[in-house]
């Protein structure tokens, strides 16, 4: 990455899209302000700033793709970079000597020092940006696929292999729902939300859990349970009853 000096310091040329920017880091740095002052002053001021026209928040995906990782510390997930407008903007209540020749350093001679493209070059920057723009949309096409198959197995009502909802596991195993409930979290049985649409095409959600766990934990509480009259007696469930349990498989 080449630099430029400023103030006498050595500040690397950040360029994004064919247009040089600044991040945060770099303000504090070159008008010797603390770090911090910068982002604190970007933060309260941020209602000002356009998105796109003074500056852009990048993820870490667009940091890496644009080789701006440079610029940025090991592990950003978000990074802040200003435009020229952005920059006057943000700088504009400095107004100690330093700052106002700073200003102008920058402008002159790191903002607005860029050659104009040639012909190749405008080409080959068009190319590139079309290509981004092309693995975006393959990637908000894929995101819209997704969400369309989910939407397919909302309104169909699928709901996973394996699942049953609490109404089905009470009809098996001969307990109440609650007591049904009590054996999934003394067991850590996998359960699960199934989304699906009402006859009047609401969403709503069910609780489900996994049959074949429940069933078989279900077995394992009751030949460990003692029977008390009617009902029966098991130190993690406590009192119960199950009602023709002997012939749910």
């Amino acid at each position: 990455m080449s630099t430029v000096t400023i103030n006498n310091k050595q500040l690397p040329t950040v360029e994004y899209r064919g247009q040089r920017v600044v991040t945060l880091a770099m303000i504090d740095e070159v008008h010797q302000r603390p770090e911090g002052t910068a982002r604190a002053a970007f933060n309260r001021n941020r209602a000002h700033f356009i998105e796109g026209v003074d500056y852009l928040e990048l993820t870490a995906d667009v940091i890496r793709t644009e080789s701006l990782s440079d610029a940025f510390a090991l592990r950003t997930a978000k990074g802040i970079i200003l435009f020229e407008s952005g920059y006057l903007m943000l700088t504009k209540p400095f107004n100690d000597d330093l700052a106002w020749k700073v200003q102008r350093e920058l402008v002159n001679s790191y903002f607005r020092t860029r050659e104009p493209l040639t012909e190749i070059e405008m080409i080959a920057a068009m190319a590139a940006d079309a290509v981004r723009q092309q693995k975006r949309l393959s990637q908000v096409e894929e995101r819209i696929e997704t969400v369309t198959e989910t939407v397919e197995n909302i309104k169909r009502g699928n709901m996973r292999a394996g699942y049953v909802g609490y109404r089905q596991v009470v009809a098996k195993c001969g307990m109440t729902d609650a007591k049904c409930r009590t054996l999934v979290n003394a067991y850590r049985i996998p359960t699960d939300t199934h989304e699906f649409m009402t006859p009047d095409g609401l969403l709503s959600r069910r609780a489900i859990v996994e049959l074949e766990p429940f069933m078989k934990a279900f077995h394992q509480m009751m030949s460990e349970a003692e029977p008390r009259g009617t009902r029966w007696f098991h130190p993690r469930m406590g009192l119960f009853q199950a009602i023709g349990w002997e012939n749910k498989p």
